[in-house]
């Protein structure tokens, strides 16, 4: 089944050109624009096994089976094909509707002649959706029943799973009606999946995502479209770029660049590998758009144009080719090129005119801010209050038109009317769902604090810089940045290794060529000996070819040398990137020894100390410096640079301060780890817990070499959940110690030590102590749990 809703909610949804479509949905798209904000209704663009989308050279294919094909079903399969295309035609026009209805009808009666039914049924479906595309909901829903009904009488089912499918996409723009909308979907996949056809069952589920998705439910998802991508790759289906493309949507509005731009990435490889480039340009505006929310400007213009110049040799009026013309034409503004983004703007205009209210809303968002740029206030105004009519007029929650209450609110911020600025931002940040990216959620408090301070209102002020602050270190961390700059080196490495290998092909076809021109040489010249009058024209294609082979030599030479420079190239890199590895190595190593040098001088220290309270702060401060050069040693003793195995690390720990405190004949450890690999961010502060517990443990559960047991438990509650639990069976806290509200230095590191993480943490005195910590974490590695 031709999954094309998918990608009418992606365009819907996102309005950007970072827009992620389904693999068999590029007609929908011209039938989607004219419903409700694009297009009038939301519909499946083909059917289980019927072959790739209808463009116009296969609709003059079909015209001419027409003309020449007896009544047969290749007679009605055109019929049916060309009655498609007219449906999920460029542009909301009566006619083609009605020429639509005109093939369908023929295509039915000849079905009902031949005693096809399901040719029938697939005619009757497409005439549903050609009623709810005319708002004839009424009509529409009357012969929709009929058709699943007469489906189930004939037990056509496949025919039954393919109209509830169409009439659960027409129904989310045009009755809205959710609830049937997902029970549609629910049979429909619940059908394909009875009869097999688990590649039409797997559209259904990614349907369901892209419809969740749509509704701010971006957890939910990403989750479902996850189980899409691993149900496609168990039934070895090759177009994953579609589902590779929404997950990438997904994590830029989350504000997971890495993930974001790895998803594009592989997007882009999936795409080049089956060679379905269809849809080249929206794929290019996804990478460029988490280029842009990262302020890489250049890389992101780069990207926007590939996509531009693709939208424009189509001469296709999608509403993400103005964005992307709006978005390049915000970068000659920023470069003091406003006048040229004008008549940019307006040469796309005129060439390919906009025909909904979304994309001239785009083109008037556009031209607002060029004229800002040139301080034309009067003219910014107009074009701005103009975009949110036209986005108001279209009823629909896009992206873009939520973008421009936050661009609007700017305006008015930087003419210094806060008052106005305060409206728009707030109106911003009040709609739902919420479609912003957190980029713009951050900017948008930014601007919210610079309103609220100029008004006097410091605590709303405030509040709002804080959420900035934290959004901000959230999405421009170094180790996101780290994670971004692998993530292009790869990409390029493996471009590099696929040009190599289209180098070597080509190299193949002119040693293969060579070969077949020295052939061709030895047989004239036996030509030439047996026939002595042809002498003179065989000397001549004798020297035709000989000039032939000179120039495919010099090509070979020429591919050889590109070889050899490709084949430098690589070995460059990887040299880069292995001195890379051996530089952080390195700085881990030496911030080792540095902790081992500050544990000396602690050491050092305490012998000159006499008292035994300092002594005990001495030593505990060396367990602590100890506990985090552990984590330095891990790091350049492995492979992993940036994971830390808890399990070994946590025995370290536990056995080092047993062996500090001198109680290896008194104290045993229980210890039961699940076999993971934590970020360095989370196992320091979790390493330093648990060396405060089970320093408090040996210090005072087992006074007068009481002998007792420490136990230390890691485990997984769920796929991103831990719980942390370190107890003993020692004497207990005293009765008039209330650890929650204790202010010793231990538990203070304790406690702000969890908070740090992001955890849940209790502390129970039963039978000893014990402290218990949920705290969630990425999980990088899991095995079976270990005991020791």
């Amino acid at each position: 089944m031709k999954p094309d809703a998918t990608f009418y909610h992606q365009q819907l949804s996102r309005g950007l050109p970072g827009v992620a479509l389904s693999d068999r949905a590029v007609l929908l798209f011209r039938n989607l624009l004219r419903s409700y904000i694009l297009v009038t209704g939301l519909l499946l663009t083909g059917l289980p096994g019927q072959g790739q989308n209808i463009n116009r050279q296969m609709v003059n294919h079909y015209l001419q089976q027409l003309a020449n094909s007896p009544t047969d079903t290749t007679r009605i399969n055109a019929l049916i094909e060309l009655g498609k295309f007219h449906v999920l035609k460029y542009g909301e026009v009566k006619p083609d509707l009605d020429s639509a209805k005109g093939y369908l009808h023929q295509a039915k009666a000849l079905s009902i002649k031949l005693n096809l039914p399901a040719k029938r049924h697939a005619a009757e479906t497409m005439l549903v959706v050609a009623h709810m595309e005319l708002r004839d909901t009424i009509v529409g829903k009357l012969l929709f029943n009929e058709l699943i009904n007469d489906c189930k009488r004939t037990n056509d089912r496949n025919g039954q799973a393919d109209a509830l499918s169409r009439f659960g996409a027409c129904s989310v723009f045009t009755t809205k009606n959710f609830p049937e909308v997902v029970a549609c979907y629910a049979q429909a996949a619940s059908i394909y999946k009875a009869l097999g056809n688990y590649e039409s069952e797997i559209m259904i589920l990614r349907e369901i995502a892209a419809f969740h998705t749509n509704q701010g439910k971006l957890d939910l998802g990403n989750n479902e479209f996850v189980n899409v991508l691993n149900r496609y790759k168990a039934i070895g289906y090759p177009k994953l770029h579609y589902t590779y493309s929404w997950l990438s949507y997904i994590n830029r509005l989350k504000g997971n660049y890495g993930k974001a731009l790895g998803y594009s990435f592989l997007c882009l490889e999936s795409m080049n590998r089956t060679r379905d480039t269809l849809l080249a340009a929206t794929f290019y505006g996804d990478v460029a758009q988490v280029y842009w929310e990262l302020g890489k400007q250049e890389q992101a213009i780069s990207w926007y144009k590939k996509a531009l110049m693709k939208w424009q040799h189509e001469k296709q009026a999608e509403l993400t080719m103005y964005n992307v013309a709006s978005i390049i034409a915000r970068d000659m503004t920023a470069r003091h090129k406003a006048l040229e983004a004008i008549n940019l703007l307006k040469t796309i205009v005129r060439e390919i005119p906009p025909i909904n209210k979304v994309q001239k809303g785009c083109i008037a968002q556009s031209l607002a801010n060029c004229y800002k740029s040139l301080h034309q206030s009067v003219l910014a105004e107009r074009y701005y209050l103009e975009a949110i009519d036209w986005y108001e007029k279209s009823h629909q929650n896009t992206e873009m038109s939520q973008k421009v209450q936050a661009e609007v609110g700017q305006f008015y911020l930087e003419q210094q009317d806060v008052k106005k600025a305060g409206l728009f931002l707030e109106k911003a940040l009040a709609l739902f769902p919420q479609k912003h990216a957190l980029s713009t959620v951050k900017d948008i408090h930014y601007m919210l604090f610079k309103v609220d301070s100029a008004q006097g209102k410091y605590l709303s002020a405030i509040r709002h810089f804080r959420i900035h602050k934290a959004l901000n270190d959230s999405l421009f961390s170094e180790t996101k940045a780290k994670q971004i700059a692998q993530l292009e080196i790869q990409y390029e490495t493996k471009e590099n290794q696929q040009n190599i290998a289209l180098l070597r092909k080509q190299s193949n076809l002119q040693a293969a060529e060579l070969g077949q021109a020295r052939t061709t040489r030895n047989t004239i010249l036996i030509c030439s000996v047996l026939l002595l009058c042809l002498l003179a024209l065989s000397y001549n294609r004798y020297r035709l070819k000989q000039r032939s082979n000179q120039l495919l030599e010099i090509k070979q030479l020429e591919i050889n040398r590109k070889n050899q420079t490709l084949e430098t190239l690589l070995t460059e890199q990887q040299q880069l990137l292995t001195e890379k590895e051996w530089m952080l190595k390195e700085i881990h190593h030496r911030v080792k020894n540095n902790l081992q040098i500050i544990t000396s001088l602690l050491h050092s220290q305490g012998v000159f100390l006499k008292d035994e309270a300092a002594q005990s702060a001495i030593r505990e401060s060396q367990n602590r410096v100890h506990a985090m050069a552990l984590i330095h040693q891990k790091l350049y003793q492995s492979d992993q640079l940036t994971a830390i195995p808890m399990a070994g690390y946590v025995t370290e720990i536990v056995d080092y301060l047993i062996q500090s405190f001198d109680r290896e004949d008194t104290v045993r450890k229980q210890i039961s780890l699940v076999l993971i690999e934590l970020d360095v961010t989370l196992a320091v502060p979790l390493g330093l817990i648990i060396n405060e517990v089970v320093t408090n443990s040996l210090k005072h559960a087992f006074p007068f070499n009481r002998a007792g047991v420490i136990w230390v438990d890691l485990v997984t509650l769920d796929s991103q959940t831990y719980q942390l639990t370190v107890s003993d069976n020692g004497i207990g806290l005293p009765d008039d110690i209330n650890p929650n509200r204790s202010r010793t230095l231990g538990m203070s590191l304790i406690r702000g030590l969890s908070k740090q993480l992001g955890g849940n943490l209790q502390i129970d005195n039963n039978d000893g102590v014990q402290i218990s910590l949920l705290f969630p974490a990425e999980k990088i590695d899991h095995e079976p749990v270990i005991n020791s």
